[in-house]
């Protein structure tokens, strides 16, 4: 109960006059300072990357003193690249690929003019945490997040940092939308100087493939590949048993730790399965603002039709799922 004074000087004799604020208008107002309170602890809760950085920077002058042949690797904050020699290749899937999708792309024959450094994993969630420590950078990325059920749902405390399962620094980043992944590639630049950005369709695609023109690099058959990519299969039907997956196990039920997989002939990691990586083309021809970006790879969530090197994935710019992830590019 508040008491309020009349105007002036109160005359004697006067009682103040009680006011009570309505219970509704009482409780909305409860309800909005705890909405507001639990919002600033999902946008603001301290990252604590002191041993992710040590641990960084002892790698990074490791590599140095080892120089790998055809990897690049420009900061310790920035992934490790590997730089692909200019080719050609068939983009797309044939007639006969006994998977696609109609309304798949049918092969033609394309040609990558120059060469292009390719991530050699994707983004992990460690090397975006330092992006988003360094940068300030904030996310208004409305997070699918996994929330017990078979699909991915978008709920309010579901971001990068949770999205609803366990990740350690190593794991790929997840519920990244394509304009997050362009504030990192943009930030990356800043941060080293050198001209980062996505790969265009073509480049991932070409990276992908490694010189093979089977359905997936290591050959058409999913239940061949679960050495070789994280995707949905009996590891995960344990938990998710509606789901459609491959008849082989790969250990992991969401994200594993890139590179906990063998790598196709450029050496890349993880560019089927894990989790799906936003390229820098629009999904239509038209000129302007362009809503609907493309997305290749397919992830853990992806049963195996999806996993394939000619799949392509079309969703708003905005949105992100706790499998969308982002893999960088950069002229060598």
């Amino acid at each position: 109960m508040i008491r309020i004074p009349a105007k002036g000087a109160p005359a004697r004799g006067i009682p103040a006059m009680p006011v009570t604020l309505p219970g509704t208008v009482g409780a909305v107002v409860v309800l909005i300072l705890v909405l507001a309170a639990l919002a600033g602890w999902r946008r603001a809760e301290p990252e604590d990357l002191s041993g992710w950085r040590a641990e960084r920077l002892a790698a990074f002058q490791l590599w140095q003193a080892g120089d790998p042949a055809r990897e690049i690797w420009d900061h310790p904050d920035a992934p490790v690249l590997v730089a692909l020699p200019a080719g050609s290749f068939l983009q797309g899937s044939p007639d006969s690929e006994r998977e696609r999708f109609p309304d798949e792309p049918l092969q033609q024959p394309v040609s990558i003019r120059h060469p292009v450094a390719i991530g050699k994993y994707p983004v992990t969630r460690g090397e975006y945490a330092r992006f988003i420590q360094d940068s300030g950078y904030k996310p208004r990325t409305i997070c699918r997040g996994y929330a017990g059920e078979t699909d991915l749902l978008p709920r309010w405390h579901f971001s990068w940092r949770r999205p609803g399962f366990d990740q350690t620094n190593r794991d790929p980043a997840v519920c990244i939308s394509w304009y997050d992944a362009k504030a990192y590639v943009d930030w990356l630049s800043r941060r080293t100087g050198k001209p980062y950005r996505l790969p265009t369709e073509a480049e991932w695609e070409y990276a992908a493939r490694a010189g093979t023109r089977t359905a997936r690099w290591w050959g058409e058959d999913p239940a061949k590949g679960c050495d070789a990519a994280n995707s949905a299969d009996l590891s995960a039907k344990d938990r998710f048993t509606d789901w459609e997956v491959a008849n082989c196990r790969d250990g992991a039920l969401f994200t594993a730790p890139v590179g906990s997989y063998r790598p196709n002939g450029f050496g890349l990691y993880d560019m089927l399965g894990n989790v799906w990586q936003w390229v820098e083309d629009c999904a239509t021809d038209g000129g302007g603002e362009c809503p609907q970006r493309v997305m290749r790879g397919g992830s853990w969530h992806s049963n195996p039709r999806y996993v394939r090197s000619a799949v392509r994935r079309i969703d708003g710019a905005e949105i992100g799922y706790a499998a969308y992830g982002i893999r960088v590019a950069r002229d060598p």
